[in-house]
């Protein structure tokens, strides 16, 4: 039989901190793949081979789906690969080898920057219930670039006013320190008063902490008011952080270290949404 699932959405959960989504996609691929892999006479992970997997990709875009979503599903494997070997579950890496199918570059979306000065400046939050709580939100989304699951799991203990930063825990545990925009300080240190301690820097009117679906549903509406994107969710917040600071002269390697990327080529995306914007403007030049 296959075991270890169970225990590798435990570690991928607390352990590596995680968010649920990520938790249930891998959950979700696993589960799809175990059925495949007995149908080749395979019943536990230590037979896997890369074979099995290279059949599994196959199938899947037999099946229709993109290259996107079998890299996706491969990966979810690779996860549980590592976490097999670190357990030794398995002694041996059964993916090596594999080559992924191509898939075709996607320029990430951002919100125009006006459109987000147009909201932090001329929406009336005082005249909100929670327009503090909720200001002070998505001015941490966008002038830090953090994720979702980073944001829900901020402690008021993580603000550091002396020094002006933020200590965020992301993947794997990985802490950074992120430099605090002069608003979004002013914005917490009304938010939170004289208040210290573990309790969650963000939460619901019950006192509760904050979830993924109250967030994006949040962040979805206020940007509605003042923007045209297509795409509105918090990531898209975390996208437009990273797109508008290389187009205002930032470094990569800067933004690597503040998004919490382990490489260059998660970053390298915002270069090329920059010189496409780039190549956009250079149309007008009045010399064609």
């Amino acid at each position: 039989m296959f075991a270890g699932l169970e225990g590798f959405i435990h570690y991928a959960q607390h352990n590596q901190r995680l968010s649920p989504h990520t938790c249930k996609a891998y959950q979700k691929d696993l589960q799809q793949f175990i059925p495949f892999a007995n149908d080749f006479g395979i019943t536990s992970w230590t037979e896997i081979n890369a074979a099995s997997v290279r059949a599994f990709m196959a199938a899947c875009m037999k099946d229709g789906l993109s290259a996107r979503s079998v890299h996706r599903k491969v990966s979810s494997i690779r996860a549980f690969v590592r976490y097999a070997r670190k357990t030794q579950l398995l002694s041996h890496d059964p993916l090596s080898g594999i080559q992924m199918p191509k898939m075709a570059k996607k320029l990430v979306q951002d919100i125009p920057a006006q459109d987000l000065w147009n909201l932090f400046q001329h929406f009336p939050w005082e005249e909100q219930e929670q327009g503090l709580r909720d200001k002070s939100l998505l001015l941490t989304l966008y002038t830090t670039g953090i994720r979702l699951s980073e944001l829900i799991s901020l402690k008021i203990r993580d603000i550091d006013f002396s020094r002006n930063t933020l200590s965020v825990t992301g993947k794997r545990n990985k802490v950074r320190l992120l430099p605090m925009h002069p608003e979004l300080r002013d914005q917490l240190i009304a938010l939170i008063g004289g208040k210290a301690g573990s309790e969650a820097l963000f939460q619901l009117e019950s006192g509760k902490a904050l979830y993924p679906v109250f967030v994006y549903r949040l962040v979805n509406r206020y940007i509605k008011l003042f923007s045209d994107a297509s795409k509105t969710s918090p990531h898209v917040l975390r996208h437009s952080f990273a797109t508008h600071m290389l187009n205002n002269g930032a470094e990569l390697l800067a933004i690597k270290d503040l998004l919490g990327h382990s490489g260059l080529n998660a970053t390298q995306i915002y270069t090329k949404n920059s010189f496409e914007k780039l190549k956009s403007m250079h149309k007008l030049h009045p010399r064609k």
